[in-house]
């Protein structure tokens, strides 16, 4: 007997330390789930979701439905979901490789409650005095009215506001590495409704630089600038904040200030520049690495139930509309050929034979060609000057706007912008007697300010003769090179300052007439080809 107790006594400790031992593993071995794969919240109301048997940090988002709920306090293995209005969402959780969704359905608030609101909110029935008459509540204006407005329960002030934090944009499928301008990159399906830029304090990007040879000698800075339409997003536009020195030798980190700027987001222009606003000729490559904006300190996203009150957007102040240059006239050009647009920028410089602007203007004549010259509004302060410009007027070439002086204007308020460009009309109008003029921004530099406060089609560049370099100078070979690479529909860059330039033209018009293509106005072109100039609008090419 004794011996049976001892065998039985044996088995009961070996089943007890195989239990002791498999409970626990099997635990840890449990297969990693939600709380819940499906949740039913009301509006306003918060619920809980957890990943069970995984101690690893889970990366919680919306998939779908963002309009319909919120999520906050995002932990390790949990996060609080709100629901904002009624609809059906999804949220999911990634833990590594592993992606899990939990179904969110928001219903509205109880049927007893919103009665209850109602109720409250409707004027009180006329009731019985002490001597049994009913007595007529007197009607109140409620303009006049004294009594003070009620607030309404569950206000902002009563709820839990959710805080902004850090957001950090998936670069993963888009394109960031670029190896010439424009460069850009497109990340408006990753912005919430409820974006705002005055919720942060600043972006902050990552970025790699590789350069030919380790050669850095012709790198001056790189601008990024943030976008907030598709129009402005374009490889070049400053946008709505920008850092000319968002990219510098030596770093890998660039930041945007975002202080005073409101409103949503699309994307980011990047410009890498040497000294003259280009692509720098050693530099092989950009990559964008990462892309933060930064939430400042203690902001929280508005209450969505609170009443939208709306606020004045600042510029732009101009709606695009079709612009027609007073001087042009197309009976000249064959629209069934091919045309290219021949652009100089920088004068005038004077109206003797030996000067470069009319060495230009010469061989346009010559050949039968026409071009646009974008006049500098400072410089027009001669008589020489002046007979230059009209010169090109005469001879039917276009007179375009280049702005009060070489500066950028991207960085101007509108006040600024306005008075540059209307003091330089002001003067070309005196001289052609026309009104309205194309404008081409110094450095081709254009902020969505100007765009709204300039009433003119803006001329960007499809060929850049790169003639404005100086070290070193192009020659006069390089240009006749660079320019020929133009094709049917492109604006051509040159500036008539150039000696080089006015020693190329005569070689350049003889090479597109035996082409076969027409040397025109932007205006003429555009025309031409029955396409319309808008104002605010930034060319490059006829398309």
């Amino acid at each position: 007997m004794k011996k049976q107790r001892n065998v039985l006594l044996s088995f009961v400790l070996m089943l007890a330390l195989v239990v002791g031992i498999s409970v626990p593993y099997a635990d840890a071995a449990g297969k990693v789930k939600l709380s819940s794969k499906k949740v039913t919240v009301k509006v306003g109301q918060k619920k809980t979701i957890k990943v069970k048997n995984t101690k690893k940090k889970a990366k919680w988002t919306i998939k779908k439905g963002k309009k319909y709920i919120s999520l906050s306090k995002k932990k390790k293995t949990s996060v609080v979901v709100k629901g904002k209005k009624a609809g059906k969402a999804v949220v999911t959780a990634k833990i590594g490789k592993k992606k899990l969704n939990c179904a969110v359905t928001v219903e509205e608030k109880d049927a007893e409650k919103k009665d209850a609101e109602k109720k409250d909110n409707t004027p009180t029935p006329a009731t019985s005095t002490d001597s049994g008459t009913k007595a007529t509540p007197t009607p109140t204006n409620p303009s006049t009215s004294n009594s003070p407005t009620p607030t309404p329960t569950g206000s902002s002030q009563d709820k839990e506001l959710e805080p902004v934090q850090n957001i950090v944009i998936d670069l993963t499928g888009l394109t960031t590495t670029f190896t010439s301008s424009p460069a850009k990159i497109d990340f408006s399906k990753q912005i919430e409704s409820r974006f705002d830029l005055s919720l942060f304090s600043q972006m902050k990007v990552g970025y790699e630089l590789v350069f030919a040879d380790d050669d850095k000698s012709d790198f001056n800075a790189g601008k990024i600038g943030i976008a907030q339409t598709a129009g402005t997003l374009d490889g070049y536009d400053d946008g709505v904040a920008h850092n000319l020195n968002a990219m510098t030798v030596g770093s890998t980190t660039g930041t945007i200030s975002l202080s005073g700027k409101s409103g949503t987001v699309v994307g980011i222009n990047i410009q890498p520049m040497n000294g003259k606003y280009n692509w720098p000729d050693k530099l092989v490559s950009v990559t964008i690495t990462s892309i933060e904006f930064i939430a400042k300190a203690g902001a929280v996203y508005p209450d969505p139930d609170a009443p939208v009150v709306p606020t004045p957007t600042p510029g732009p102040t101009y709606a695009p509309e079709k612009f027609v240059y007073e001087g042009l006239n197309t009976s000249w050009i064959d629209p069934e050929k091919p045309m290219v647009a021949f652009t100089f920028d920088d004068g005038p410089v004077g109206n003797t034979d030996t000067d470069t602007s009319m060495v230009i203007q010469k061989a346009l004549k010559k050949y039968n060609a026409h071009a646009t010259f974008f006049y500098i509004g400072s410089q027009i302060n001669s008589d020489a000057k002046k007979a230059e410009i009209l010169s090109a007027k005469e001879n039917g070439f276009e007179v375009g706007n280049h702005s009060w002086g070489w500066n950028s204007m991207s960085s101007l308020n509108e006040e600024a912008i306005k008075k540059s460009i209307e003091d330089t009309n002001a003067v070309l109008k005196e001289i052609t007697g026309f009104n309205n003029f194309m404008f081409r921004a110094p450095n081709l530099s254009v902020s969505a300010a100007m765009r709204g406060y300039i009433r003119a089609p803006f001329a960007n560049c499809a060929v850049d003769s790169k003639d404005w370099m100086d070290n070193p100078k192009t020659t006069t070979e390089q240009i006749i090179t660079n320019v020929k690479a133009a094709k049917d529909g492109d604006i051509v860059l040159m500036h008539e300052t150039q000696a080089n330039t006015a020693a190329a033209i005569e070689t350049l018009l003889q090479y597109f007439t035996d082409a076969g293509f027409q040397v025109v106005s932007v205006s003429e072109m555009f025309a031409a080809k029955g396409k319309d100039l808008m104002t605010g609008t930034v060319y490059s090419k006829c398309q």
